[in-house]
């Protein structure tokens, strides 16, 4: 009876042992990844889904100024000297209104931002301090005019020296509040014919940089307000329901599937990787080398490459930065190629130099971005500045650390500077002035995970380490009654191939088949 027990033991065991080792290996990851995607896809049942459109805490929005502290010496032709006065903090809120669903599981949403001046963290400057800063209007116009009528440029400066009240050099004195958000009044009742074409062209195309003032005869130009005014989109983004993978990826925005600012080339016009606010979990097999995020902004897609594998928070996580290849000339980077304008300037070919991005073909305007003080751009930008410029990863890189488990942005900062070209030209402004890249300012979006959702993530981590306990415990135990069950099925000789008394030593003294035992 106990042989035939123990029999029905051992086969138990092999089976539990069996059903054990498939579910270690290929079921409790199943179930794991399933209901990881549950909580992190765009779904409005999901955990993460009002995180996600709702950014449960602010972005710290920093603003960096270049304050020229020598303009008379800029206008004789000397190097300019400059003093970053900085950060300006706002507050950024972000919400996405979503506006639908459609095919190929995606999701159709505006992006609205709100921006709010934080006193306390700006410490001693305030929205009322004045700084004397490159005119980027007053460049971007006339760089503009002299490469598409160049013969004008005598003519239409006389207009914009009533557009520009007290016009006499290509800087200007301004309250910080009226560069970044309430903007620069810009005349446009005068005397000059060439007031009225100009005045008349800027309100046909309307850059976002300018608003037609209400009431007055005129226009304002500043640097952001048009964030505050409208939501940027719409985007169409993968909800990753049915592949987590492409979680968070963009594949259209304002209906369009490429950018056709940059050509018809399929690598500038991709529209590759998600809004920055999400991203797939990373497969610990497969990790991207790279991970791409759209910027609408600059018509473009832009990557932060893999440098490690670290911890931050008390987590693991994928440290991202930016690479010097995004911004290369094409001669680093061939694929850049389609990035190029024809013509920037006297001193270089079709494409711009190591490390920077000419936005006309995306803004309808000559800005020029790269990241702040020229970091990871060519040498030659920093020979033009007599001082104030000086390049710090520290200070000045992008990068964000992503926690794997679940996609999520634990820490972030994006950087970027704007820059506009100071050139030569025959205008009294302009005439000794030495042409190089001008910075005006640069921004700094960052964010990292409050302390409650730090705690929640550090919670999941700890339920994922006793699931990966409780996987391999299970196997050690159906092994353990495999062990025990094979002892008992030796020990009653329930199995042939284990005769109870067939051992060494029966053998031996077993007499020999015909022999007589009790013989002499």
């Amino acid at each position: 009876m106990l042989g035939k027990h123990s029999k029905l033991c051992f086969g138990v065991s092999l089976a539990a042992l069996i059903i054990s080792v498939v579910l270690a290996a290929w079921g409790f990851p199943k179930i794991v990844s399933k209901q990881i995607q549950k909580s992190v896809q765009i779904e409005n049942s999901s955990l993460m889904f009002d995180k996600w459109r709702v950014l449960p805490m602010p972005l710290q929005f920093k603003i960096h100024l270049f304050n020229v502290t020598n303009v008379e010496e800029i206008n004789q032709g000397r190097r300019p000297r400059l003093v970053e006065v900085g950060p300006y903090v706002y507050k950024e809120y972000r919400e996405k209104i979503i506006l639908g669903y459609g095919e190929n599981d995606t999701i159709k949403y505006m992006l609205k931002k709100t921006f709010y001046f934080d006193p306390e963290a700006s410490g001693s400057l305030r929205e009322d301090d004045e700084l004397t800063v490159i005119n980027f209007s007053y460049m971007a116009a006339m760089l503009t005019v002299n490469d598409m009528m160049p013969s004008l440029i005598p003519t239409l400066n006389k207009g914009f020296e009533e557009l520009f009240s007290g016009l006499t050099d290509a800087f200007m004195t301004v309250k910080v509040r009226d560069l970044l958000f309430d903007g620069i009044f810009l005349n446009c009742v005068g005397n000059q014919t060439a007031l009225g074409l100009i005045c008349a062209q800027i309100k046909s195309d309307l850059p976002p940089t300018m608003r037609v003032a209400e009431e007055e005869h005129g226009i304002y130009f500043s640097m952001f307000s048009h964030l505050n005014r409208t939501a940027s989109g719409p985007y169409d983004m993968v909800r990753g329901t049915e592949d987590i993978k492409e979680l968070g990826h963009i594949v259209a925005f304002k209906d369009k599937t490429r950018m056709s600012a940059w050509g018809n080339d399929p690598y500038c016009g991709r529209l590759n990787g998600s809004d920055g606010s999400i991203f797939p979990p990373i497969d610990e097999k497969n990790v991207p080398q790279r991970l791409y995020t759209f910027q609408p902004d600059i018509c473009r897609s832009i990557y932060i490459s893999l440098v490690e594998k670290t911890s931050i928070f008390n987590m693991p996580a994928y440290y991202y930065e930016f690479s010097e290849s995004t911004l290369a000339a094409k001669s680093a980077n061939p694929n850049n190629r389609c990035f190029c304008k024809k013509n920037w300037s006297a001193n270089h070919d079709g494409c711009l130099i190591m490390g920077l991005l000419n936005l006309m073909p995306c803004q309808k305007a000559p800005a020029i971005i790269s990241l702040p003080h020229f970091y990871l751009a060519s040498e030659e930008l920093l020979e033009y500045f007599g001082s104030g410029i000086n390049p710090d990863k520290e200070k000045h890189n992008t990068f964000i650390y992503l926690e794997p488990v679940t996609g999520v942005v634990l820490k972030g900062v994006q950087r970027l500077q704007f820059n506009v070209e100071l050139r030569q030209m025959n205008v009294p402004q302009l005439e000794k002035v030495r042409t190089g890249l001008f910075p005006l300012l640069w921004i700094e979006e960052s964010a990292e995970i409050p302390e409650n959702i730090q705690s929640e993530l550090r919670q999941s981590h700890k339920l994922l380490g006793s699931v990966e306990v409780a996987r391999w415990a299970l196997v050690a135990l159906a092994l353990a009654a495999l062990a025990f069950s094979a002892v008992l099925v030796a020990r009653t000789g329930a199995l042939p191939i284990c005769p109870r008394n067939n051992n060494a030593v029966s053998f031996v003294l077993r007499p020999a088949p015909g022999i007589d035992a009790n013989k002499g």
